[in-house]
């Protein structure tokens, strides 16, 4: 683990969390504050094309036209005909990946996808995430024991 990130959030607190009101006396408080799930960031979310349908933000007709355009495109971009190919199965296709996000942004302005578009299938993959997460990686969470490693308590 990276103490100095973590000493930097604290000290610096830079989304207003309060941390220096608990410090030193009430550690955990600042823990509990650093794991809470109040903010939100991309994290892995499988999703098939009737995922597509009913997550998109501005419903399934419009779902289901991004799903054409995307279908239209196969033919000239390999990438997305394997892509197509996993949203058509029951598994999916991991939507908050960093080469998926990366194919979407590429597809802004080809074959009439706007950005609007591949905005709304991108947050499909946005997910309640703790201040600590968004600095070290979904799923990780801190302990009092690494507040006295950062050297803050």
């Amino acid at each position: 683990m990276n103490y100095t990130l973590l000493q930097n959030e604290i000290n610096n607190d830079p989304t207003g969390q309060g941390y220096s009101t608990y410090l030193p006396d009430s550690p955990g408080k600042v823990v509990e504050l650093l794991n809470t799930q109040s903010h939100y960031m991309v994290k892995a979310r499988m999703i098939t094309a009737r995922g597509i349908m009913s997550s998109y933000g501005i419903g399934p007709v419009a779902g289901a036209a991004f799903l054409d355009k995307l279908e239209n495109l196969t033919s000239s971009i390999p990438a997305l005909r394997w892509a197509m190919k996993f949203l058509q199965q029951d598994a999916g296709i991991d939507i908050g990946d960093g080469a998926t996000q990366q194919m979407l942004d590429g597809l802004i302005g080809v074959g009439g996808i706007t950005s609007a578009e591949v905005d709304g299938v991108k947050a499909i993959a946005l997910q309640p995430a703790s201040r600590f997460e968004i600095l070290y990686g979904a799923g990780k969470q801190v302990k009092e024991e690494d507040l006295r490693l950062a050297g803050v308590i």
